[in-house]
């Protein structure tokens, strides 16, 4: 479903700057700048997760733990191919 919304024209002056540079269309351009702009949240989100947990030396000690007993299991029991 298509929807129309309003920009500024700063931001159509840079849609149709980078449709001039690239030859993508401004529908292709602005999905992939959305799907930047998520993982750059979703990576910022993780980053401060883990300094959460990293803060929280109790915690923190019970994750490396926990890797530890997990290291090298990926494979246990299972031929290599």
């Amino acid at each position: 479903m298509a929807l129309t919304i309003r920009i500024s024209r700063a931001s159509d002056h840079m849609i149709t700057e980078l449709v001039d540079i690239t030859g993508k269309s401004k529908f292709d351009l602005i999905e992939e700048a959305l799907k930047s702009y998520r993982f750059r949240q979703r990576m910022r989100l993780l980053n401060e997760d883990y300094e959460r947990l990293q803060s929280d030396k109790k915690a923190w000690s019970k994750e490396l733990v926990e890797r530890e007993e997990l290291e090298g299991t990926l494979l246990d029991g299972l031929e290599e191919y």
